[in-house]
């Protein structure tokens, strides 16, 4: 079942730290586990935290209540965007890009791990193109650089 009516995306308030870091956490464990990310949550909330300190835009889709992921947006950058696993498929990510396209409507651009093959196909889907391709060293671990070019 989709539960597109169901929720809404709002502001992150700080109240939502703890929850949305372990939405984070949990999603990051599911997309890069072919690389052994076991990081501790404790490492996402600290993120979020220098995430909240930097200025960034902060959003979470919640549903009853409950926060399930969180969108993070520098400008014209989508920093972050982690939807827990148990919530992924019912809309919230693509709501998030929505959001995202709506705030900055002269393009935006995010990176994304090459082998995040479920986060690549949303962003294909909606609009965003892959414009080139990143390589960390030594690990050999890339990111695919997506723009959407606006509307």
């Amino acid at each position: 079942m989709r539960a597109a009516h169901l929720f809404r995306i709002r502001p992150y308030e700080p109240r939502d730290h703890d929850a949305a870091a372990e939405a984070a956490n949990a999603a990051c464990r599911q997309a890069y586990a072919y690389f052994g990310y076991n990081h501790p949550v404790s490492v996402s909330r600290q993120r979020l935290l220098e995430t909240v300190a930097e200025g960034q835009r902060c959003f979470v889709p919640e549903i009853s209540g409950v926060v399930a992921g969180i969108l993070t947006l520098k400008p014209a950058f989508i920093d972050k965007l982690f939807i827990a696993p148990h919530w992924q498929g019912a809309g919230m990510g693509s709501a998030c890009l929505d959001l995202a396209k709506a705030l900055y409507p002269q393009g935006i651009e995010l990176h994304c791990a090459q082998q995040n093959y479920g986060a690549r196909r949303l962003y294909e889907r909606h609009g965003f193109i892959a414009v080139t391709h990143e390589i960390f060293e030594p690990i050999g671990i890339g990111d695919v650089i997506y723009r959407w070019p606006g509307s």
